[in-house]
């Protein structure tokens, strides 16, 4: 598996690749993996919120709730991981799963996942089941078109390395909240450094 790296980004920007937005997950939902990329997670720190540009991806994710049962029990239910695929456009967009209320709601989604991603209004997302070996559970998706729903966004890394911060990383964060001025400016500077 590869991770994402600050060459990457250039490599897309320069390529003309357009980023459609953010893909921005629950906390019951963990993202595991895009196409070949493995994001990488710490105990502290969690990747809830991907930014992937317009096409095709494929996405692992895993879900797992806690439930209290009673006074000092409880359960962690958690579904084996699972792929989806969508095809993103431009703008962001919003994981979503029916609600459940309780450990037995939880452990029926567990053995049958079901996600649908939400879009803003106008936007349009195709969306259809990745076919996997018997070992793979396959997640149907859906997709909802929300009237005039406002998505709160966060921007990071598509692929975040957990634990400290590497040199990569933290430039691949910065180039992401960086202007189109900022980035030609800085994209100047280190032409002018190569020569």
């Amino acid at each position: 598996m590869k991770k994402i790296s600050i060459f990457g980004v250039l490599l897309a920007l320069f390529s003309g690749i357009s980023v459609s937005g953010e893909v921005k997950f629950p906390e019951e939902l963990l993202p595991l993996q895009v196409n070949n990329t493995e994001i990488e997670h710490s105990f502290f720190n969690k990747v809830r919120t991907l930014e992937l540009p317009a096409g095709v991806h494929r996405i692992k994710v895993k879900y797992s709730d806690l439930f209290e049962l009673d006074y000092d029990e409880h359960e962690v239910v958690d579904s084996a991981p699972f792929w989806v695929e969508v095809e993103l456009g431009e703008g962001d967009y919003q994981v979503r799963f029916e609600e459940i209320e309780d450990v037995e709601q939880a452990r029926r989604f567990a053995k049958s996942p079901s996600i649908w991603l939400q879009a803003k209004l106008g936007e349009t997302v195709s969306a259809k089941s990745v076919i996997q070996r018997a070992s793979q559970p396959v997640a149907p998706i859906k997709v909802a078109v929300a009237q005039n729903s406002v998505i709160p966004t966060t921007s990071q890394s598509t692929a975040p390395a957990a634990g400290r911060p590497d040199a990569a990383a933290m430039l691949e964060f910065w180039w992401q909240q960086a202007s189109p001025e900022q980035r030609a400016a800085f994209l100047a500077t280190i032409n002018k450094d190569t020569q």
